[in-house]
């Protein structure tokens, strides 16, 4: 294993360590800037080495984790997004988060050249490890709510994030390895009773979105008739057990919880008005990667529409949508026909769910918008990706010319780039509240 291997698992170890492990934001006032300006150092740290390689290619060609066909796809899917910046009313800052996206999507092909079973399972019990010093604070919390005869109140009971939901779209990325670790019987009993916490802190904070997604991973894992099963079902037992336990500790001290209420929190409100302002442009381009912004009578503003098929659409226009989504597609196809043939790949099983139930969650929330969620769901893609297409590298000629060109477009875009971020940071005044939804920045209002 070159150096080249073992930076970059080390790399995504410590992303997770600085954003996972509960201490008191260090880079910024809140939980949310100080993980969005961790994610940026680690797209510019695997940015750097990335282009280190790229100038360090004595051959003429260079390699891409892409089949040609993919490859094509978020090619086209990319250039949607600049096209639609460039159309938008807010040009600058739509045009800074379509080159943030299309850093996650290099950051995504760069990681899945991680192959190598060794460093996948680095950077998978690095997840794990930092996630559960987390939950372990959670339990202390619970511990002293329950202490003081107090109702369960996700707003005291989570730690490491501004908002409940932000802590339930990294839970789901955790939950299919947590079950691929029931497998092994020597800390099957700690994996349980970490599972078990998982779901119970979902059940604290009433996401059914987070519960729905669990529930549509564990029937799907079973339809996949895979080694797994057995483990899946232990889950789904775990799944009972925890929402007993929430009942019960709730009604010790009335706190009152509907799990199962019916209202949607606005969501299906927020989708329709969305739709409904559709136009014919919208087949081609939309408004502008990252600008969305809509209230409902006289809420806050939503500066996403809690639903990634209709954020692409209303942002980013239906070509792009149309990309994005045959390109998930052909991964879920190439990974199920994967694990057809490869029954004990358990590694590649865990990063398919992970990498599913972070999608399926993306439905109903903001996964694919938060710092921690996002760089997560683009990990996962490129490792999964690594692992289920290693024969579909494909290489692009290139020359010196070509190098410095690349080079000089490159510099000058992260350039800008941090010069927009960097601005729009020190224009927010925290004194005045989120009052705009957190979008970027915790405050999704633009400047």
């Amino acid at each position: 294993m070159n150096i080249v291997n073992i930076i970059k698992p080390t790399l995504i170890s410590l992303f997770f360590l600085c954003t996972l492990i509960p201490l008191i934001p260090i880079f910024s006032y809140d939980y949310h800037n100080h993980q969005r300006i961790i994610q940026i150092a680690l797209l510019l740290s695997m940015s750097l080495i990335a282009l280190t390689f790229f100038l360090g290619i004595k051959e003429p060609t260079f390699k891409l984790a892409l089949n040609k066909k993919n490859g094509m796809l978020f090619s086209v899917f990319i250039f949607c997004g600049y096209l639609s910046a460039l159309m938008s009313m807010e040009q600058s800052f739509s045009l800074l988060y379509t080159f943030h996206i299309s850093l996650l999507i290099l950051t995504m092909c760069y990681v899945g050249t991680i192959n190598n079973k060794k460093s996948i399972l680095f950077i998978i019990y690095a997840l794990l490890i930092t996630h559960t010093s987390l939950i372990l604070i959670c339990l202390l919390n619970i511990t002293f709510t329950l202490s003081e005869q107090q109702p369960l109140n996700p707003y005291i009971i989570y730690s490491g994030f501004i908002n409940i939901r932000f802590f339930n779209q990294v839970q789901v990325f955790i939950l299919p390895f947590l079950v691929l670790l029931l497998k092994f019987k020597s800390i099957q009993r700690v994996v349980f009773i970490i599972l078990f916490l998982n779901l119970l802190l979902i059940f604290i904070g009433q996401a059914r979105g987070a519960l729905l997604s669990f529930l549509a991973f564990s029937i799907f894992a079973l339809t996949l008739k895979t080694t797994l099963k057995k483990q899946v079902l232990i889950g789904l037992a775990c799944f009972v057990l925890s929402s007993i336990a929430f009942y019960a500790l709730d009604s010790l001290n009335r706190g009152g919880a509907e799990i199962l209420r019916t209202s949607t929190s606005g969501r299906i409100d927020l989708w329709f008005n969305t739709l409904s302002n559709l136009s014919l442009k919208h087949l081609f381009i939309g408004n502008g990667p990252g600008v969305f912004e809509m209230s409902l009578g006289s809420s806050a503003p939503f500066s996403h529409p809690h639903n990634s098929l209709i954020e692409i659409l209303n942002e980013w226009g239906l070509i792009a949508l149309i990309c994005i989504l045959t390109v998930v597609f052909t991964t879920f196809r190439k990974a199920i026909t994967h694990l057809k043939q490869h029954k004990k790949d358990i590694i590649t099983e865990s990063l398919f769910y992970s990498f599913a139930i972070g999608i399926t969650y993306s439905l109903f929330s903001g996964v694919h918008v938060m710092p921690v969620s996002q760089t997560l769901l683009f990990i996962m893609w490129g490792l999964l990706l690594g692992r289920v297409d290693k024969k579909s590298i494909q290489s692009i000629s290139i020359n010196k010319y070509l190098k410095a060109l690349v080079t000089i477009l490159f510099v000058f875009a992260w350039y800008l780039y941090l010069q927009k971020a960097i601005s729009i940071y020190n224009n927010i005044d925290p004194d005045k509240g989120y009052i705009y939804g957190p979008r970027f920045w915790s405050v999704g209002q633009r400047f």
